[in-house]
């Protein structure tokens, strides 16, 4: 059975999508993949089981990606195609039965992606690696037997808390007892140069892995941490995959769609609503820095309190 998959661009959206993989790869045991993807996010499918073809198309002008992905699928007759992006291409592949993905603002992605699907049962992000082949991460990466994960910066500034929000929040006598590990990329001067103020500034032991450890390497040392905290980012959906607590931090992006699922996750803002922040004036006119000045260091501290004591 060939399937095609055209999946997202984006590495967060990418990790959501492998909850529906891994159904369909419980599903047909005779079942191969052909997945169209994007370079930064390839990495999350470098060891799919039944992977017969990954099909990079990053974004090009003229829509010229579109070109590519037709020109490499279209001599196949596919059993099944599954169109995440909601495209027009899905219409000319050849296939059998076709599943075009139709967002709604309702429900968690997650949810969609099931109902899209046909499961009955809720789906599960997960990583394909064998953690055999990363068994060192611990003596390479120099993580404590205690560690806490924080991932500051992500894709947009004004996803993001303000570092020295965090360096308040370090300030906490709980952290003590762990060590900080600082997980991300960013090649912004200014990012790199806020990250070493935090690091020099804290009374914390930090372990700054930031543009230090790629996404599957990332997986893994958030799989041992004690708890995540983070903007919604890439790292926010592998912690809830890696199934550790986790606290997202959210500003100008729906937790009410992409918010961290299950038991000891949840998802913070300050004092306005998302609706209320893409409704603003002020909205993507790039004057607001950051939509996350208004949650406060106490709040984050109380629940963090409150997740680790129910650990």
């Amino acid at each position: 059975m060939k399937i095609l998959l055209i999946s997202y661009n984006r590495i967060g959206d990418t990790i959501l999508s492998t909850g529906l993989i891994d159904h369909l790869l419980r599903k047909y045991d005779n079942a191969s993949f052909s997945i169209v993807t994007s370079s930064i996010a390839a990495c999350i499918y470098q060891d799919l089981p039944k992977l017969d073809k990954l099909i990079i198309a990053d974004k090009k002008k003229y829509s010229l990606h579109w070109f590519k992905i037709w020109n490499e699928t279209r001599k196949i007759s596919w059993d099944l195609v599954i169109d995440l992006r909601s495209s027009s291409i899905s219409y000319f592949i050849r296939s059998k039965k076709k599943l075009i993905f139709r967002g709604n603002q309702n429900e968690h992605k997650l949810k969609q992606l099931q109902t899209l699907i046909g499961s009955n049962n809720e789906l599960e992000p997960t990583i394909w690696a064998d953690e055999k082949n990363y068994i060192n991460i611990k003596h390479k990466k120099k993580l404590s037997e205690k560690y806490i994960c924080i991932a500051p910066i992500s894709n947009a500034p004004v996803k993001d808390w303000h570092l020295n929000k965090y360096l308040e929040l370090l300030e906490n006598d709980l952290f003590n007892d762990f060590q900080i590990i600082l997980l991300g990329a960013t090649s912004q001067k200014e990012d790199l140069i806020g990250i070493n103020y935090l690091v020099q500034e804290s009374k914390q032991t930090i372990n700054n892995l930031i543009n230090n450890a790629d996404m599957i390497e990332t997986y893994f040392i958030l799989k041992n941490a004690n708890l995540f905290i983070g903007s919604d980012s890439s790292n926010m959906h592998l912690a809830v995959t890696a199934n550790i607590p986790t606290i997202g931090l959210f500003g100008p992006t729906d937790e009410k769609l992409y918010g961290p699922l299950g038991k000891n996750n949840l998802s913070l803002r300050g004092n306005k609503s998302f609706s209320e922040i893409v409704n603003h004036l002020d909205y993507k006119s790039g004057k607001i820095k950051s939509y996350l000045d208004d949650l406060s260091v106490t709040k984050v501290n109380k629940e963090i309190e409150k997740v680790l004591h129910n650990k």
